[in-house]
């Protein structure tokens, strides 16, 4: 029988050891840099909160951009649906500003914010009532809201949510609809109710610079003029991150 000294041990037990020493480093790193970078900051602004309460309105304001994942919802023409409407996904970008009293605890207030999205949409060829009927166009809209905002006011961290109304402006640029010998073409306009909801966070990374990431549920039901009266009811989950100052 074979003995070895110091006591032989196997490939396997080897690669677990590597493999805890590797996580124990990772490990500390992430504890070198929490200790180094965010306790620092942490407790800087719970200093400064401390040393100089606030008494008057917390004042925002932000830019963002978004990716808009539409609902395919089918377009509407003289009253009839074009089946299997696709609405392709985009991106956007918007604005914002908004207050949260003092009364309030600073957990309840007012945003306004204005953002512009653009969509391809397409309904194919089929048969109608009044025979053969297609549409498309490019979608571009822009959109201003009101809405009321509800966070939890921390230092560093501050999660909230939202609901809004206001009115979305929408172009269909080169529109193309049939329905049967009736024909529409060119660049419709609308202006038209719009709601919102939406959920979010926000985190401080510099005395009064803070980022964010955001979802938002959007809905609109465009309504074009014209001699086939084109309409989409539009939905879109829109997924957006910006940057912003607090005062």
């Amino acid at each position: 029988m074979m003995m070895c000294w110091p006591p032989c041990t196997s490939i396997s037990d080897r690669a677990v050891a590597v493999r805890s020493a590797i996580r124990l480093a990772s490990v500390s790193l992430v504890a070198a840099l929490w200790s180094a970078v965010l306790v620092p900051h942490a407790q800087e602004c719970w200093a400064a909160d401390d040393a100089a309460p606030r008494t008057g309105p917390e004042i925002y304001g932000g830019v963002y951009v978004f990716g808009s994942l539409a609902q395919n919802r089918n377009l509407n023409v003289g009253g009839e649906a074009l089946p299997s409407t696709t609405i392709k996904n985009s991106a956007g970008g918007g604005f914002k500003a908004g207050v949260f009293p003092a009364f309030t605890g600073y957990a309840v207030g007012i945003q306004a914010e204005s953002f512009g999205l653009g969509h391809d949409v397409k309904a194919p060829a089929s048969m109608g009532a009044s025979g053969m009927q297609s549409g498309r166009g490019t979608l571009l809209a822009w959109t201003t809201m009101v809405s009321l905002i509800i966070q939890y006011p921390g230092k560093l961290i501050k999660p909230y949510g939202g609901v809004g109304a206001g009115w979305s402006s929408s172009y269909l640029v080169d529109a193309q609809f049939m329905k049967g010998a009736v024909t529409q073409t060119g660049t419709l306009r609308d202006t038209s109710p719009a709601f919102q909801y939406f959920a979010g966070v926000r985190m401080l990374v510099k005395e009064n610079v803070f980022v964010f990431g955001e979802y938002k549920y959007f809905a609109s039901r465009y309504q074009w003029g014209g001699n086939l009266e084109p309409s989409l009811d539009f939905r879109t989950h829109i997924v957006a991150v910006g940057v912003g100052l607090a005062f």
